[in-house]
């Protein structure tokens, strides 16, 4: 019998000729492989023509069309085609680089103005509250679309000041004593319109008092959402003056100056912005001798010509009441 050690032997033995075996395997199979490489590498230079192919880091060259023979569509800005006449073709090459030759053009006066949207019938002005000054009061006051459907508070001698700061004011159409956000509050209308600026600017003629206006404008705007969050809110321009009026802070070229600040806080509230001046105002921008009392405040004509350019200028709605003719109306 054979004795361990011997029978070890055999063992390793065995295991020595098996891994020879493995390694000449591997070695047969890397041959076989070597060799149909050097095969298939052949193969395509025959058929190619042996043609060279570019190093690695060479950029294809542009032919006369602009293309490359190698590359179907140049990399995102870079060798862009051209036609024979050197002008770049959008349509081939995809977006064109910017130039920096650019500038943003914000939006004009006349582009953030409601825009015509089919006329309501007055019945719409029943959810809606005015407020505003004295100029604002004969809308309660004269005959027109509004009274006595819409709620009308104009507060004589009022500034967006008293309205941020919750003046107690008197209403002179009903003789009431009242804080405007208490009566947005309490009333939870659908639509607020507001008017202020000739109390407001009529003492000082500087741009510390505009810029002042202004400011308390924008707060008053945040105040009066915060009160009826669920109305939409308009900010109307202020009305134009007569050519001949007289006043320390109220004239043509400042209204027009102010309405244009206003017009850009309104987009800067997100609120909207009616252009009333325009539907009172002559080709020269004054106010229509026909709506005049006393060069500031109108008569019942200015009055119903403002309250029909509001019922044009609503905020287009598939609810809103339009009437027969309207650019929205819809028989039912």
């Amino acid at each position: 019998m054979a004795s361990y050690r011997e029978f070890r032997k055999e063992t390793l033995a065995r295991q020595r000729h098996r891994s020879a075996l493995r390694v000449l395997r591997l070695a047969a199979a890397a041959v076989v492989l070597l060799g149909l490489a050097w095969v298939i590498t052949w193969a395509i230079e025959t058929v190619g023509g042996g043609e060279e192919v570019p190093p690695a880091d060479s950029s294809p060259e542009l032919g006369a069309t602009g293309l490359s023979g190698s590359v179907l569509a140049p990399l995102p800005m870079e060798n862009p085609v051209t036609d024979a006449a050197g002008g770049v073709q959008f349509a081939a090459m995809g977006p064109v680089q910017q130039t920096g030759d650019w500038s943003y053009t914000p939006l004009t006066y006349d582009k953030i103005c409601l825009p015509a949207c089919g006329r309501v019938d007055n019945t719409w002005f029943s959810t809606a509250l005015f407020l505003g000054d004295s100029v604002t009061e004969g809308l309660g006051l004269y005959e027109n679309p509004v009274k006595d459907v819409a709620t009308v508070r104009g507060y004589r001698g009022a500034t967006p000041g008293d309205v941020v700061n919750r003046v107690v004011m008197t209403d002179f159409n009903t003789n009431e004593e009242s804080v405007p956000l208490d009566v947005a509050a309490e009333m939870g209308p659908k639509s607020i319109y507001l008017m202020f600026g000739a109390n407001a600017l009529a003492a000082r003629d500087d741009e510390a008092t505009e810029n002042s206006f202004i400011a308390y404008y924008g707060q008053m705007i945040d105040l009066v959402r915060q009160a009826a969050p669920a109305a939409q809110i308009y900010v109307q321009t202020m009305t134009p003056v007569a050519a001949d009026y007289e006043s320390t802070g109220i004239y043509k070229e400042r209204i027009q100056r102010v309405n244009e600040k206003l017009a850009a806080l309104a987009l800067e509230k997100g609120v909207y912005f009616v252009d009333v001046y325009s539907a009172l105002a002559d080709e020269n921008g004054d106010l229509l001798a026909e709506y005049s009392s006393d060069g500031l405040h109108m008569v019942a004509a200015g009055y119903k010509a403002w309250a029909e350019y509001l019922a044009g200028h609503v905020a287009y709605s598939a609810d809103n009441p339009y009437v027969m003719g309207s650019e929205y109306y819809i028989a039912s």
